[in-house]
């Protein structure tokens, strides 16, 4: 499992884990009860940075730099499907000429307005959180994607690293990584409003998928990248309204 977490990190992440990864399907599977685990590793390295920055007068500033760095940390890799999802859902356009759209290198317009209000949110919602909520984010984010993608089929007909993912999200899976999720917003100071806006961001992940599944028939490797990024928007959208 360990060595498969390392797989996770090199997969999904841009931190250097070393070059003598050797990616094994089975060992991917056995991690993906610990993907929520990736998330508090991320959440580690922004809660660094939040602390660099924290000393700073002007929040925009400290939120312009996590933004950047969470960018730097995943590479972007779930922007990317943010973009893809969002040219070929919002298209107008139904079966394969969805996947078609999704798979063009080329950004629509629709993508660049998704990555456009994402970011931006990012930026400022980071300028106003607290240190806690920096380090659920990403947490928050990937738990999302599991519970999203449970009972969910892979949408495409070719097979893919998107379909090992998707179709292997079962009970054990799931439990796990939400009891990640639940075992860290326990031990934040304000636990009730971390466990409120998780709960939360939860239900709007499962609803997103559910849309998406009504459109296209299942989920992909892009979708979820979509329900990452806009789940942890939710989260801490809510985190700054419950707090007030």
């Amino acid at each position: 499992m360990a060595k498969g977490f390392l797989t996770l990190i090199s997969f999904f992440t841009r931190i250097p884990v070393g070059r003598k990864i050797e990616y094994k399907e089975e060992n991917f599977l056995k991690a993906l009860n610990l993907y929520s685990l990736l998330g508090a590793v991320i959440g580690f390295l922004l809660v660094i940075v939040y602390l660099i920055f924290n000393n700073t007068y002007i929040n925009l500033l400290r939120g312009l730099i996590l933004t950047l760095s969470y960018i730097a940390i995943t590479g972007g890799i779930h922007l990317d499907g943010t973009a893809d999802t969002s040219d070929g859902i919002f298209s107008g356009r139904t079966g394969e000429r969805i996947f078609e759209i999704m798979s063009d290198s080329h950004t629509g317009t629709f993508g660049v307005l998704s990555l456009i209000i994402v970011v931006l949110s990012q930026f400022v919602l980071f300028s106003y959180v607290d240190i806690y909520s920096c380090f659920m984010m990403p947490i928050v984010g990937r738990s999302c994607v599991v519970f999203a993608c449970r009972n969910k089929k892979y949408a495409k007909k070719e097979k893919g690293m998107g379909t090992l993912f998707i179709e292997s999200i079962d009970s054990k899976i799931l439990l796990t990584n939400i009891f990640i999720l639940f075992f860290f917003a326990i031990l934040m100071p304000d636990r009730l409003t971390i466990i409120v806006s998780c709960f939360a961001a939860l239900m709007v992940s499962y609803f997103i998928s559910c849309k998406i599944e009504d459109k296209i028939g299942g989920m992909t490797g892009d979708t979820c990248g979509l329900v990452l990024e806009v789940s942890q928007v939710v989260f801490m959208v809510l985190i700054l309204f419950l707090k007030g």
